[in-house]
Parts: structure tokens; C-alpha cells; sequence
């Protein structure tokens, strides 16, 4: 009961209970960083010794039972996608399109933000941004409950706004109540305009995040299985008035992994040489055409969400 997946998963297959040290972070305040916390851990009913190891990702933590290869230590699939991604440098921006929608601004040094979490990029520097339902958990619905329509076909003026709080909202706002809206419905509205207004939503949840961290964005990198679904960049793009780098592999978690398995068999020696793995398959530029209507419903999108939440209990 005390054990996140990953140690499941590699009891299974080596019969040693470890995890990575990032995913033992999202523990805290039972792993303070040097190791599992006695007295947090008793406080919830467990023993130090209940919980399993923690080593560094990319660490050879064992053997795999009856062939003998070699256990990787790995980590939680941002992670594996943000090293390589490239995204390394002050104001770079990682978007990971995936079932969950984050999005990771390169910042210099640690600062809070109200509504943002700030952690430790793998180069020293540090990320201010989260996570957000408005990824694929939102538009897959969208695309399951509308019928078929191009959102390339629709009139730039012709979109109503979504909020995309389905299942309430992580960040910035750290709310399971909220809800969505559609706003400004009419009879000319059809499934293409709402296709489009779900991905707007995405693409607006990406713009208020990268303004709430007050950084000086210098690029935009999309990654995640996601970047296969052109209307969604495309709606990312025009929502922040910017291009998107759309990042060469869209299994950057699974090709992050790979590195890590290179790691463990002493193929590579620093996470942060993954950065030469990054490479981009085409860039997507905001259409003209749309960045004033796009900025009007951006306007409305904050309006109908609300003012800015307390800052979360946890950075």
C-alpha cells in the first residue's frame, strides 16, 4: 500500500522495490528530498522501512529475473519527455500534449507564483508552470461527443468560447469543483466551430500559464502524442500569438526512457546530454487571420474563469 507503480512494476521484474527520486518527490512531505521523513511517514501509519528505495534515474538498480539484463531506474514520463526535449534554455517552453496538459517554463532560479508550482529543471535552473485537465482528457471528449467537422473549414469570428473544466482544474486554479462552460453558443455554430473552441480552450489554458509565470518566453516546444493532432498546435499557436516547435518524436517519454537504459549500462554518464536526442519536425505559425479574433475570446476565456486563485499549499 506504500508503494507507488513504478516500485510495483520493478518488484515484478527484479524483485526490488525502487523508484526514482522524482517520482519519490511527489511523496512529500514522506520524502523530504535526502530520504523517506520517520516521523511523516508515522504519522500516516507506515515505517520507513515500508517504502522503497530511491535511486537516481538512470541508475542500474538490479536484474531483470531469468534473462539477466539490466534494471533501469526511469522516471515519470514529463520527466523522460522534458530530456528531450531541448527546452533547457531561459524562457524556453515545454508543452506536453497528452492526456494531461502541462506546461513547463525554463526560469533561471526558483521564484512563486500564486496559482503555479515552481520545481527544479535537471539543469540547476528551474520550471514554473503545472499541470492542466484541458489535454487530451478534454479535447478527446470533445472529438467523442461532436460530430465530424474540419476546424480548418471554420471563419476565424465564427467560435464560441469553452471553458474546458470538465473535471475540474488543476492548475492554476487547484479546484476539483469547477466545471465547464460554453459561452456564446448560437444556430451558426456547428461541430467544427465547437471542435475548434475546445481546442482554443487548450490553447488559452497554455497562454494564461505562460503569462501567470511572468517570464521572458523566448520559444515554444510542443511534445506529446498530441502534436499528431494538427488543429490542436495549430489552435495553440494562434491562441498565444506565437510559433510552436513541434518536437521530432512525439514519444518523447518513451524515447527520454531509452536514454535513461542507456544510462544504467554506462552508455551515458548526465541526464542532461539527452538534450542532443532533441530535434524538431516543423514548426507551426500563428494564421494571421485569426490572431485578433483568438485574442477577443482569449479576453473572454479570462473573464468567464474568474480571478486568480490562491497560491497552491505545496511548492
Amino acid at each position: 500500500g506504500y508503494w507507488p507503480a513504478p516500485a510495483v512494476a520493478n518488484y515484478a521484474l527484479a524483485g526490488e522495490a525502487v523508484i526514482d527520486s522524482p517520482t519519490a518527490f511527489t511523496a512529500a512531505p514522506l520524502f523530504d528530498g535526502g530520504g523517506w521523513n520517520a516521523e511523516a511517514c508515522a504519522q500516516r501509519g507506515a515505517a520507513v522501512d515500508h517504502m522503497p528505495r530511491v535511486e537516481a534515474p538512470g541508475a542500474a538498480a538490479g536484474r531483470v529475473r531469468a534473462t539477466g539484463a539490466v534494471l533501469a531506474v526511469g522516471a515519470i514520463d514529463a520527466l523522460c519527455e522534458q530530456m528531450v526535449a531541448g527546452t533547457d534554455n531561459d524562457g524556453d517552453v515545454l508543452v506536453l500534449c497528452g492526456t494531461t496538459l502541462i506546461v513547463w517554463v525554463t526560469i533561471p532560479e526558483a521564484r512563486q507564483v500564486a496559482g503555479l508550482w515552481t520545481i527544479p529543471h535537471m539543469t540547476g535552473k528551474s520550471q514554473i508552470g503545472g499541470a492542466s485537465n484541458a489535454g487530451g482528457l478534454f479535447v478527446g471528449w470533445a472529438d467523442r461527443v461532436l460530430g465530424p467537422g474540419d476546424p480548418a473549414a471554420v471563419a476565424p469570428r465564427r467560435v464560441p468560447v469553452w471553458l474546458p473544466y470538465l473535471r475540474g482544474e488543476r492548475t492554476p486554479w487547484h479546484d476539483p469543483d469547477r466545471r465547464g462552460m460554453l459561452d456564446g453558443l448560437d444556430l451558426t455554430h456547428d461541430a467544427a466551430s465547437l471542435r475548434r473552441a475546445a481546442y482554443e480552450a487548450s490553447g488559452f489554458v497554455v497562454r494564461q500559464l505562460i503569462e501567470l509565470s511572468q517570464a521572458n518566453v523566448t520559444r515554444i516546444v510542443a511534445a506529446g502524442g498530441g502534436t499528431r493532432i494538427e488543429p490542436w498546435i495549430q489552435a495553440i499557436a494562434d491562441a498565444v500569438g506565437r510559433p510552436v516547435q513541434v518536437s521530432g518524436v512525439a514519444e518523447g517519454a518513451a524515447l527520454g526512457a531509452a536514454f535513461l537504459g542507456r544510462m544504467a549500462v554506462g552508455l551515458e554518464s548526465s541526464i542532461t546530454d539527452a538534450a542532443r536526442w532533441a530535434a524538431v519536425e516543423r514548426v507551426v505559425e500563428p494564421q494571421p487571420a485569426w490572431t485578433d479574433p483568438t485574442a477577443e475570446r482569449y479576453r473572454r476565456f479570462l473573464e468567464l474563469a474568474g480571478s486568480m486563485p490562491a497560491p497552491p499549499t505545496r511548492t
